[in-house]
């Protein structure tokens, strides 16, 4: 592969995190399915299911990017959106709902471990990897903005009616396909090299070598522990904030904005992580991140002035787009290339073990009780598992250099 034809990879990776991260009904799907009839507990049966097949589909997916290709793997993600979509827009029964969203999980699975290793490799093969941080941060942020103007389109757009939001999404997904079709793969994992070859092998090697490598690295695993559990929490709480701010009197449309704004906050934050980390370092990113994000989920839990939950909203955010294109980096620094999407799909798993059991968890004590004291005891049993598995990164991040 030429370099220069590789080069046309880094304004094309700009375009595609812009499309493929519209999404229409990210900070609304949860309305969608209260709209159709399904109860809060339905609804956290389908969001466990539809983690269920991530954490099933994660790995085979990371290796049909690291043998066929990272490419191939978000050329079949952009498919996958399409059918989803598809059912989303046409089906009247509950069934065929159930089915789009979990090929919307069938999407995040094929284009989890491969964007990030795509974008790394290319930066490698160019000799640019010192750089990674900084690209991860930016297109992060693109990311977040196209997410916030989709927050708000989707929300005025559901208001109007349901099918122009998944008409939408067939129409970006097409965009999006015709970006991929542009990319360049990293000649580092064509078949003809011999880093290629060596991701030649059968499934079931690939899952040897991953079972290796967890067994020699365990600050991969404290690290993915971490965002795990991090993770898991925040993503449970902005799906679930769609349902709060509703009771507080506010209509799709102004949810919408709010997930839009909320968003357009994390892309600032996430724009500059790489600035900041370079003053506080991997522990000090960790725990202030950690930190400031039980603080303010603690606030968010437990007042009731609509004020007060809409900042801690907001500030949760600022927390959480600030480490995540960190700890991407910190992951892919680790990896080796082999099995760098196979391992990414792994810490993927891991978010969706947390999502089905803090989602669902929460889900159900809501339908028994009330949200806002579903979240005030969860966060009892959250605080002290999170409390350890950041400790154990930090103290695995401060024997590493560039600590």
């Amino acid at each position: 592969m030429e370099l220069p034809k590789l080069a046309r990879n880094i304004p094309l990776f700009y375009m595609y995190m812009s499309l493929n991260s519209f999404i229409l009904d990210r900070g609304i799907w949860m309305l969608f399915l209260a709209f159709k009839g399904f109860t809060l507990a339905e609804i956290a049966l389908i969001e466990s299911a539809y983690h269920c097949v991530i954490f099933l589909l994660e790995i085979p997916t990371g290796y049909i990017a690291d043998r066929y290709g990272r490419r191939t793997s978000l050329f079949l993600a952009q498919l996958a959106g399409i059918g989803s979509a598809s059912f989303l827009l046409w089906g009247d029964q509950g069934y065929t709902i159930i089915i789009g969203f979990m090929l919307g999980a069938l999407v995040g699975t094929l284009q989890s471990g491969a964007t990030s290793a795509m974008i790394y490799e290319t930066l490698l093969e160019l000799g640019k990897e010192a750089t990674y941080k900084k690209q991860n941060s930016i297109l992060l942020a693109v990311g977040l903005v196209a997410m916030s103007l989709s927050g708000m389109t989707g929300g005025v757009l559901s208001d109007i009616n349901w099918g122009w939001v998944y008409g939408g999404k067939i129409m970006l997904h097409l965009l999006t396909l015709g970006i991929v079709l542009l990319l360049f793969e990293p000649a580092l994992h064509k078949d003809s090299s011999a880093a290629g070859k060596r991701t030649a092998f059968s499934l079931g090697h690939q899952i040897k070598e991953i079972y290796q490598y967890m067994r020699m690295d365990r600050t991969f695993i404290s690290y993915s522990f971490y965002g795990a559990v991090l993770f898991s929490m925040a993503w449970s709480l902005t799906f679930y904030s769609q349902i709060i701010f509703q009771s507080i009197g506010l209509n799709n449309s102004t949810i919408g904005f709010l997930n839009g704004l909320e968003t357009w906050i994390g892309a600032g934050f996430a724009a500059v992580a790489f600035i900041g980390e370079q003053f506080i370092g991997k522990r000090g990113s960790m725990l202030v991140s950690g930190l400031g994000f039980t603080l303010c989920l603690l606030a968010f839990s437990i007042s009731g002035n609509s004020v007060v939950l809409i900042s801690a909203f907001f500030l949760m955010s600022m927390f959480i787009s600030y480490i995540e294109p960190l700890l991407e980096a910190y992951l892919n620094e680790l990896l080796p290339s082999n099995i760098r999407a196979t391992m990414l799909s792994v810490f993927g798993m891991m978010i969706s073990s947390g999502m089905m059991i803090t989602f669902t968890t929460i889900g159900f004590l809501a339908d028994a009780a009330s949200l806002p004291i579903a979240l005030q005891k969860w966060i009892l049993v959250w605080i002290p598992l999170f409390a350890v598995v950041c400790l154990l990164a930090m103290k695995r991040a401060g024997s590493l250099p560039g600590k």
